[in-house]
């Protein structure tokens, strides 16, 4: 269970991360592996950031071969070329990885494609382009590209009779990627077994200061959110992995020494609706009226819609959607698909993430490619400190052994290595266990009181959005989130005040951050 702040009070560790998102977590969890002893803190719940306002996407890497304007574009600017090659490369290694150590996190779907005319490739170039990252994995991973002609599409393959200017499309292309199922559990199964390992795992607790000391090392003053008790502790080695807080983190040094912008934080909004059953299982990607991404992506037996693409200046502790942002959404999704004829009443939820993308002043929404980035502070001014930046989710674990390098090269770990797991944590069977809604059985009562007393919640949006999937793949009614508090609030301690205060808190963040009043079933 989780430590009291006051245990660690003065202690010394090879590693202090700051952030417990995914690239926290990986990091914490490799690092741990690898032998060092290590401290993660997260000033709010695990994985309840950016990694919880993702896309999903665990995606192949093909789409990154795709030139904008002309084939040419690459032969012109070879460094985009080795760019976007990289990614791709990067991409279906990482794949291949998740789907054989963690295939139940790793949910198949049949992604559409629509080539016209007017578009610098054809269906061959994209079959071409498969096999190219086939043959560069190995051929650890087949992409089963299927191209398919207009008039086939259209009676055949989802989506493709909504269209936009049907005449105009030369073929259809399809082929199976895949998605996260569900991405802040990916975050917590690491954090847990970063605490296996031997690491201090903390949530709800926040960095408010970082002091150098003259060996390089770095006090980090820590706050416990909820009951206030102050610690400190010493980092041979700080990782800064707060996501959208990377820079404000960096400004907490005392002696208020300028680092440079790291990141820009891009807003991202998304929707979820139920289409007709013949679109379970398929996603289609295209683009919106402003030359950005738009996708209707499945989620189980719904889809959601996004993202939007918006720089973000607003409360990083207060990331919602907006009803302008779901009416953009709509606008551009029925523009794409005209059939599709979505209005606001198909709006089952929606969320809204700020993505932490790698600064650069030539480019306003961020430099895209390459994705988590990493970067040593020390050349700013920060030395013995690291942090990466527009770290993808996809990527989280070549990212995490990036680190493990760097900190090798500054530091030998103080104990022995032992193995990770990286296989997704199961609930223990209770085949006598209600579910906790009728019509989604894949969450029991047992499930979420096993998660109260060995996964370090704090709150029922804890439980019910990041360690089971429930908040996200069913609306929860009231008397269901009653339910839900009174069968952990004898593990949490809460008493009947407690109990009430935790049903207002969730039916809030239902309505604030999903759009959702709670009320009703999504999946009757």
């Amino acid at each position: 269970m989780r430590k009291d702040l006051r245990t660690i009070d003065g202690r010394t560790y090879d590693v202090v991360v700051i952030g417990g998102g995914i690239s926290g977590a990986s990091s914490a969890q490799h690092l741990a592996a690898a032998g060092y002893s290590v401290l993660l803190v997260e000033k709010d719940d695990f994985a309840s950031a950016a990694t919880s306002r993702s896309g999903r996407l665990l995606h192949c890497g093909l789409r990154y071969l795709a030139p904008t304007y002309s084939l040419l574009e690459f032969a012109r600017d070879p460094k985009r070329f080795l760019a976007s090659l990289g990614s791709a490369y990067r991409s279906i290694v990482a794949s291949t990885e998740f789907r054989r150590t963690t295939p139940e996190l790793a949910r198949p779907m049949t992604l559409v494609f629509a080539i016209t005319r007017t578009m610098p490739y054809r269906g061959w170039h994209v079959k071409a382009g498969a096999r190219l990252l086939e043959w560069a994995n190995r051929g650890k991973q087949k992409l089963k590209v299927e191209i398919h002609s207009a008039d086939q599409a259209a009676s055949k393959v989802p989506f493709v009779g909504w269209l936009r200017d049907r005449e105009a499309i030369e073929s259809v292309v399809t082929f199976e990627d895949h998605h996260f199922n569900w991405p802040e559990r990916v975050c917590i199964d690491a954090v847990l077994d970063a605490d296996r390992l031997g690491a201090t795992v903390l949530n709800y607790t926040e960095a408010t200061g970082l002091r150098q000391q003259p060996n390089r090392s770095w006090d980090v003053d820590l706050k416990d959110g909820v009951s206030g008790v102050a610690a400190s502790v010493n980092g041979r080695v700080l990782l800064n992995m707060a996501g959208p807080w990377i820079d404000r983190v960096n400004q907490t040094v005392a002696d208020g020494r300028p680092v440079p912008r790291k990141v820009i934080g891009v807003k991202g909004t998304h929707f979820l609706v139920r289409l007709p059953e013949q679109c379970r299982g398929h996603g289609i990607m295209g683009t919106n009226r402003e030359g950005e991404a738009i996708t209707c992506m499945p989620w189980g037996d719904l889809h959601y819609v996004g993202p939007t693409e918006t720089p973000y200046e607003g409360s990083l502790d207060d990331v919602r959607p907006t009803e302008e942002e779901v009416g953009f959404l709509l606008d551009e999704v029925n523009h794409f698909m005209p059939g599709i004829g979505l209005s606001r009443g198909d709006v089952l939820q929606a969320w809204a993430g700020v993505r932490p993308i790698t600064y650069d002043p030539a480019f306003p929404k961020g430099r895209r490619i390459p994705f988590s980035v990493f970067q040593d502070l020390g050349r700013d001014g920060l030395p013995n400190v690291l942090t990466t930046t527009w770290a993808a989710i996809m990527f989280h674990r070549s990212a995490a052994r990036e680190v493990v390098e760097a900190v090798r090269k500054r530091l030998a770990p103080s104990g022995p290595p032992k193995p990770a797991s990286f296989a997704a944590r199961r609930f223990p069977d209770n085949q006598n266990s209600p579910p906790l809604l009728p019509h989604y059985p894949e969450v029991t009562i047992a499930d979420i009181v096993h998660s109260a007393k060995r996964e370090q919640p704090r709150h029922l949006v804890d439980i019910l959005f990041r360690r089971t999937s429930a908040g996200w793949n069913a609306a929860i009614p009231p008397e269901a989130v009653r339910r839900a508090a009174e069968a952990v609030a004898p593990v949490l301690g809460w008493d009947d005040d407690a109990i009430e205060r935790e049903i207002d808190a969730f039916v809030a963040y239902q309505a604030r951050y999903h759009m959702q009043a709670g009320e009703g079933d999504w999946r009757s």
